[in-house]
């Protein structure tokens, strides 16, 4: 199930600068165009961009919008305000680690203050062995750690901790001076380019450091389940030098199918949001009946939708990446089947509006029987790796 994540400000200490996940994309006219925040109180520019009141006083000082440079005075803003009671009509979910909870909470946002109160999803840190630990197992870990187990492990995660703590300070130097460039002079476009390509190469090393801590964590978990044999898993390597890549997966496959019928002929899951290459988008499979040659099959299909990121100032707009799609064989990689697929078009390509999703290119297609035939369903769930050259 997708999400869209904003954070809050005028609703209360509780909620105060607090990230909130809602179910549905907010209207454009709630969020504030300059900082992605949903204020209590906002004012509309003459522009019909919308401003809350911190982004005002520097809309009010500069005398104009910062989008398209509209002469802006404070007697044109018109005041508005978004009350709780607006939200409370809107669903929100619980999510952590860019996931839901287990408890797979979906409710009133009064519903979700008590919710958090109570829910224990997400990772600590073991004190003993520096592992990642369930919260909701953290007793039963620490009465059966053993700081040796993993003395060998915790020295390779604080090596990588601080890899990625120190890429993401070489990204702050690197807006600094591209910010400096900037404000120097506008003639120096080949250097401000250089740096932000730069910033794009950082974000995507800062993207794979954040893959091997996981990496690591999975290898904790591992070891917690040694007794287990292994389960196999779909191959991940990319595909050829200087592709990015990240991996999805879409769970309740077997069920989407078996829900068509003729009156409800497709059926669309979520694989979660992902960040490429600097590009933030959400990924989607459609299983859909497919009238080909006058008979219906099962095909398959799969998209990306960009979205806000925080690494929109830094990347290449219109978007013009190459996009693979590569459902994953969790053994034998001459089964993986791959699809291509471009980022075309205005309202696929553009840079993402704050709190708005842009529009997803739904291209090749796979049938249904292919898949399954080639074995690449792994416990109802499909491993899809999606790929940017």
């Amino acid at each position: 199930m997708a999400f869209w994540t904003y954070t809050l400000t005028g609703f209360g200490d509780f909620f105060e600068q607090r990230h909130v996940a809602f179910a549905e994309p907010m209207p454009a006219d709630r969020v504030c165009s300059i900082c992605g925040r949903i204020p209590s109180n906002a004012v509309h520019l003459p522009c019909a961009h919308i401003s809350c009141l911190r982004c005002k006083v520097e809309v009010c000082d500069a005398k104009q919008c910062p989008f398209d440079g509209t002469a802006v005075t404070e007697k044109e803003l018109i005041p508005f305000e978004t009350d709780a009671c607006y939200l409370e009509r809107r669903r929100v979910v619980c999510v952590v680690d860019e996931k839901k909870c287990s408890s797979n909470f979906s409710g009133k946002l009064s519903e979700l203050k008590l919710h958090l109160v109570r829910c224990r999803d997400g990772d600590m840190h073991c004190a003993k062995c520096n592992r990642p630990v369930a919260r909701e197992a953290a007793a039963e870990h620490y009465r059966k750690c053993c700081e040796t187990n993993s003395t060998h492990l915790s020295a390779t995660d604080a090596r990588v901790r601080e890899g990625v703590e120190e890429v993401r300070g070489i990204k702050e130097d690197l807006e600094s001076l591209q910010q400096k460039a900037l404000n120097q002079s506008d003639s120096e476009d080949e250097f401000v380019n250089g740096v932000s390509r730069l910033i794009e190469r950082l974000a995507n090393l800062d993207r794979l450091l954040s893959v091997a801590q996981e990496t690591v964590a999975n290898a904790h978990r591992e070891g917690d389940q040694s007794s287990k044999p292994p389960a196999p898993g779909p191959l991940r390597a990319a595909s050829k030098p200087g592709t990015c890549f990240t991996t999805c997966k879409f769970e309740g496959v077997y069920a989407a199918r078996d829900s068509l019928t003729q009156s409800k002929k497709e059926h669309e899951l979520a694989g979660g949001v992902r960040t490429l290459s600097g590009y933030t988008f959400g990924t989607y499979c459609a299983i859909y009946m497919s009238k080909e040659a006058g008979s219906e099959q099962v095909a398959v299909t799969f998209a990306i939708c960009l979205q806000p990121g925080e690494w929109d100032e830094y990347v290449e707009w219109p978007c013009s990446k190459k996009v693979t799609f590569v459902v994953t064989h969790p053994m034998d990689e001459r089964n993986n089947i791959r699809l291509t697929s471009r980022i075309v078009g205005y309202k696929g390509a553009k840079k993402p509006r704050p709190g708005q999703l842009n529009d997803g290119c739904w291209e090749e297609s796979i049938y249904w029987n292919e898949i399954e035939f080639r074995g690449c369903i792994v416990k109802d769930t499909l491993f899809v790796k999606v790929e940017f050259e």
